[in-house]
């Protein structure tokens, strides 16, 4: 029975890890039916037949998308949209000290 507990609390722990977690990745291959093979960031290799949230998906190989974890399980990725191109915008900010 020990066994067991220390099984489930070790699961329960790393399921607690990703949950929340939202990442990006890069079609590598559509296999039809809502299904796509994707390359996770951070990962060495593609993750096949990876869900998605969107009735009638149409996503092209090389495009990149947004993976979330379902119930923070790393083995059950989801691809959840996709990812834009974002600008990064330079602000530059002064501040008056009153000497005080």
């Amino acid at each position: 029975m020990l066994r067991f507990n220390i099984a489930t609390s070790g699961n329960a722990v790393g399921n607690i890890k990703h949950r929340g977690t939202y990442t990006s990745g890069v079609v590598t291959a559509d296999k039809g039916n809502g299904k796509y093979d994707v390359e996770i960031a951070g990962w060495d290799k593609s993750y096949p037949n990876i869900f998605t949230i969107e009735k009638e998906p149409d996503y092209v190989v090389g495009e990149k998308v947004g993976i979330l974890f379902e119930y923070g399980i790393k083995e059950k990725p989801i691809i959840c949209g996709v990812l834009r191109d974002i600008q990064y915008i330079e602000v530059t900010a002064t501040v008056n000290s009153l000497g005080v």
